[in-house]
């Protein structure tokens, strides 16, 4: 393993790409002479959809401190217009192996209702570079620090730092899709004073690890992860996540979903994640107590909508609701429904009353 110096800079700006670093920090990739990020890769150029292109205009990359490592962490912040100050961020959380385009639809609805949204990539998936995770480095002591990796504590470790840093410990509403949810649950269970409250988008919580592929030898989870990111696997993953396949299972969908396994130590960070075994909650799901809105596909093909009913059952504080005409992924296929159904929830936050478990349709 390379030794790498994982000592503190001063506090850098983000970049997306367009701007140069003048800290002492380390600087990103190279600028690009277009409108896009440098650290995307060239294909984005391509891309005909304005919410996806206006969308990887706006990521950006910056150093986030995670536990002496810094971590060029990508997100999408809030554009600040007109944004309500009166209600908590909301920070919305992709899923496995995605990145934070997966809310380019969603995202521009959520502005306009006035909600502060931020997209963020979680370490070892998206655009985050997961380097100086997968490396061993030094402490300001010079004492060796094995590598974090990028399993479910050090995905939690570097949200957390993100919120410290760049939300200023402000409670939020954290809103997870999918494995996104997970990941959303595992950090709510361990550090309960910085989520005001849970969004959970089809998710995943009842399903433990990843199964086999955890202890699969390392050559043959190689080749697996080399098939993940095969344009024949994701075209069959793109067609299971929409319910309407014919007008959204296409291929710049696939695309656009595949971007982020273009860029340098993809396989690494997955391997890494497959290795520690993945997110493991469902015993604990009980334990959240935090209002929780559950948005669930009438039409998700992936994971079945029974649980959906188990999430509203297990949590002590959740609603459920149900997005018709959508898939696994009303985020994307039915956003402005998903956009209503967050901000009539983000309104209830408001209110003294407690909110008792319901279903509705959306």
């Amino acid at each position: 393993m390379l030794l790498a110096s994982c000592t503190s800079a001063a506090k850098p700006r983000a970049t997306n790409g367009r701007t140069r670093r003048t800290d002492s920090g380390r600087r990103d990739v190279r600028m690009r002479s277009t409108r896009f990020p440098a650290f995307v890769p060239s294909i984005v150029q391509d891309l005909q959809e304005p919410y996806a292109k206006d969308m990887a205009m706006n990521i950006c990359r910056e150093e986030i401190e995670v536990q002496g490592r810094n971590v060029m962490s990508s997100y999408v912040p809030p554009s600040g217009a007109h944004v309500s100050s009166d209600r908590p961020p909301l920070l919305l959380i992709h899923g496995f192996d995605s990145s934070c385009m997966e809310f380019r639809r969603l995202r521009p609805r959520l502005e306009e209702r006035k909600l502060e949204s931020w997209a963020f990539d979680l370490l070892g998936w998206g655009f985050t570079d997961p380097t100086p995770c997968l490396e061993t480095c030094e402490d300001d002591e010079s004492r060796e620090m094995e590598p974090m990796g990028c399993g479910p504590e050090a995905k939690t470790k570097h949200l957390h730092a993100f919120w410290t840093q760049k939300l200023e410990r402000r409670p939020m509403v954290l809103l997870g899709a999918s494995l996104g949810g997970a990941a959303a649950l595992h950090f709510a269970l361990r550090h309960p004073e910085a989520v005001k409250a849970l969004v959970l988008v089809d998710a995943q919580g009842f399903i433990e690890g990843i199964g086999p592929m955890a202890t699969l030898p390392t050559p043959f989870a190689k080749v697996g992860l080399q098939v993940l990111k095969s344009v024949p696997l994701r075209d069959v993953a793109n067609r299971m996540a929409y319910f309407d396949k014919e007008k959204f299972a296409t291929r710049e969908a696939r695309d656009i979903g595949r971007l982020h396994c273009l860029l340098p130590h993809w396989e690494e960070a997955n391997l890494s994640f497959m290795q520690s075994g993945g997110y493991r909650v469902s015993s604990d799901i009980q334990r959240v107590s935090q209002k929780t809105l559950v948005l669930w596909g009438e039409q998700d093909a992936i994971l079945e909508p029974r649980y959906a009913t188990q999430f509203q059952q297990t949590l002590p504080n959740a609603m459920l609701r149900w997005i018709k005409e959508s898939g696994h992924v009303p985020h994307l296929e039915q956003p402005e429904r998903t956009a209503e159904a967050i901000e009539e929830f983000m309104q209830s936050l408001h209110e003294r009353k407690p909110q008792q478990p319901n279903t509705t349709l959306a």
